[in-house]
């Protein structure tokens, strides 16, 4: 079945789908930026005795420390909480006991939104042995 006048749009539909997607395929962005892959090295091994998080509401920032293994253990603590840049909550050594998975290390400070809040910490075993350092942020 043949009908005038097809032809002609059904090959300028072909036309624009082809420069259509040409645009979508290409590797560069409007302003000219090339866009390639980028191979990223992931080391692979232990996560270590603990990995942290950090909630930040509005109100509070909450900065939660698990242990990985499965054991409860007691842990000193040693840490400096910061809110834009000044001392709020900080503790040498303190005793933290029954700290497993399902009860981890948890310390909360007060902010108002949008402030930059930081912890510098340190986990030792009761026998002074350093387990876990990290310092972050959130703001």
């Amino acid at each position: 079945m043949n009908r005038p006048g097809c032809t002609p749009a059904l090959c300028l539909l072909a036309l624009l789908c082809a420069v259509a997607a040409g645009g979508c395929i290409s590797s560069e962005r409007a302003g000219g930026e090339d866009i390639r892959p980028v191979s990223v090295e992931i080391e692979k091994g232990d996560i270590g005795p603990f990995y942290e998080t950090a909630a930040a509401m509005d109100d509070r920032v909450v900065f939660t420390f698990v242990p990985t293994g499965a054991n409860v253990s007691a842990y000193l603590v040693t840490y400096e909480v910061c809110r834009e840049g000044s001392t709020v909550a900080a503790a040498d050594g303190k005793y933290y006991d029954g700290v497993s998975a399902s009860h981890p290390i948890v310390i909360a400070v007060g902010r108002s939104p949008g402030e930059l809040v930081s912890i510098a910490i340190s986990i030792a075993t009761p026998d002074g042995e350093v387990v876990y350092e990290s310092a972050s942020s959130v703001g």
